[in-house]
């Protein structure tokens, strides 16, 4: 199986290429997919097109919208919103869908989200499973991070995953996406974050399901 890890910084997968490393597991291959909602549409297109992967796994950090989170948890996403195209007008938040500029269960949409059909699969992770949305921006703004909550009641935010449902579903690639929980969305102070810990947990996550993948444990 040709496996791909794909990550928005090399940094967020490090301690799993270091883990990786150290054993024999086969056909692993990293990939990084830049910042932001542009960079990783093109360049996950990109490593589907050209590399043919058998499986893409997107690790990496985010923010929680959910304050009786446990700063450093690890989370399985099942279903991602778009929260960047739209309009904000009147303290409401109205996407492209609310605008009749998409349909919200055209492929590969189902009622506006990105749903990833292959989670049963791998229960083995015993991982919370939640709803995200993808934004361009590290939200600050109290009225926004409300603006969100109200119309996706998301569990976390990123600027990448979307783009890897929006990809794997347009190409039937089986998926995950893993998050480590490195702080609240709205708070810049970085002392209150826990970022050594979420790529830390993330990729101890990460590796565990590598090595169920190739047979290694029950």
């Amino acid at each position: 199986m040709n496996i791909y890890i794909t990550s928005a910084t090399p940094f967020e997968v490090q301690p799993l290429k270091e883990l990786v490393s150290k054993c024999d597991l086969k056909n692993i291959h990293f990939h990084v997919s830049g910042v932001g909602i542009l960079q990783s549409v093109f360049s996950i297109h990109k490593l589907i097109t050209e590399q043919s992967p058998d499986f893409i796994l997107q690790a990496g950090i985010a923010g929680t919208f959910d304050e009786q989170c446990i700063l450093g948890d690890v989370v399985l996403v099942k279903e991602e919103f778009s929260g960047t195209s739209g309009v904000a007008e009147n303290n409401e938040w109205k996407d492209i869908f609310d605008l009749n500029l998409a349909q919200k269960d055209l492929h590969p949409f189902t009622g506006k989200s990105l749903i990833n059909p292959w989670l049963k699969d791998y229960k083995q992770l015993s991982l919370k499973e939640i709803r995200a949305v993808t934004v361009d921006e590290i939200s600050t703004d109290k009225n926004r991070i409300a603006q969100l909550k109200q119309k996706y009641n998301p569990y976390i935010e990123s600027m990448e995953g979307a783009a890897l449902h929006y990809c794997a579903l347009q190409y039937y690639i089986p998926f995950l996406q893993i998050r480590g929980i490195s702080n609240f969305v709205g708070d810049r102070n970085k002392q209150n974050w826990k970022i050594k810990e979420a790529i830390q947990n993330v990729c101890e996550k990460t590796f565990a399901l590598l090595e169920n993948m190739a047979g290694k444990k029950p």
